[in-house]
């Protein structure tokens, strides 16, 4: 096991805090001594999380910041001000998420309907992450943390687009293993089993949806586990690109999909080996016009 961190003086920003898996990896964090900044649209449940904690340290440590992760302009006000009032951010926990229209193959033709769970799960992902990815290099490095799910890997019916959702960000987190050798960030994931939050209910009608019984019969894992998930990530400096189950057993990492081997040849691996290098040079060039680009304040 790594060395359990010290987080003192570091800054992490934390979507979707205000409940749920989001708020217990916020006061994990803060009990290591970061400074947490939360954005969500629950207001009143965020700025609660926020007055407990600055109420127990006796100092600000923490603040609320309404949030939209859905769009730019959301992630980007939410990562500003954690760095004007706290100097920068170290840690991105991007959690927030939805699940209340995930059984859609024969739900009303909504466009609403789907776009909203993709704009929440996968989009605000995405956006979360080439926002902090800025406000991180600038202070050279730091850990993004995204809640992905077994059900990135497994299929429950009844929980269709939530499936392809969660499968979207698995994808994206084990696209982004070259981060560190570009900005020296790391991208990881932590992808809970069944766990007991408000989440749990949103997948269908009970009386109605014949999953139910099923879901009420699945093995938990405990929150504890969920956070230890984490803490793991962030411990390990040689974690990229990884999903890490939380099970009711404990954590697991998930391997990658073995490279199908007619997909490939000896000319097909010394071209990768070029591409290796060039990429980081040319991600390099990239991530610098786009600091040049992006307004920090």
């Amino acid at each position: 096991m790594p060395a359990e961190r010290d987080l003192t003086g570091q800054v992490a920003v934390i979507t979707g805090g205000s409940r749920g898996i989001g708020k217990a990896v916020a006061f994990a964090l803060r009990g290591r001594g970061a400074n947490i900044v939360i954005g969500d649209i629950r207001d009143e449940e965020g700025a609660q999380v926020v007055q407990e904690m600055n109420d127990t340290a006796g100092s600000k440590v923490a603040l609320y910041h309404h949030t939209n992760v859905a769009d730019y302009e959301g992630n980007i006000q939410l990562f500003q001000t954690a760095e004007r009032t706290f100097g920068g951010v170290d840690i991105a926990v991007l959690n927030a998420g939805v699940g209340n229209t995930c059984n859609t193959i024969f739900a009303p033709l909504s466009d609403q309907r789907e776009n909203h769970l993709f704009e929440v799960d996968v989009y605000g992902v995405v956006k979360g992450t080439k926002v902090a990815v800025l406000h991180m290099a600038k202070r050279g490095g730091g850990n993004i943390l995204v809640t992905a799910s077994t059900c990135s890997f497994q299929t429950p019916p009844a929980m269709g687009t939530y499936n392809a959702a969660k499968a979207a960000v698995a994808s994206w987190v084990r696209t982004l293993d070259w981060m560190p050798r570009v900005c020296n960030v790391r991208v990881n994931a932590v992808c809970p089993a069944w766990v007991e939050t408000d989440l749990l209910s949103d997948f269908g009608e009970r009386g109605r949806e014949p999953y139910w019984p099923v879901a009420d019969a699945l093995p938990r894992a405990s929150m504890q586990t969920v956070i230890d998930g984490f803490l793991t990530l962030i411990d390990d400096d040689t974690k990229s690109g990884s999903t890490l189950l939380a099970l009711p057993k404990g954590l697991e990492e998930w391997p990658r999909p073995p490279v199908f081997d007619s997909s490939v040849n000896d000319a097909t691996n010394k071209a990768m080996e070029t591409y290796e290098i060039e990429m980081v040079k040319e991600y390099k060039r990239e991530l610098q016009e786009a600091m040049e680009r992006y307004q920090f304040t």
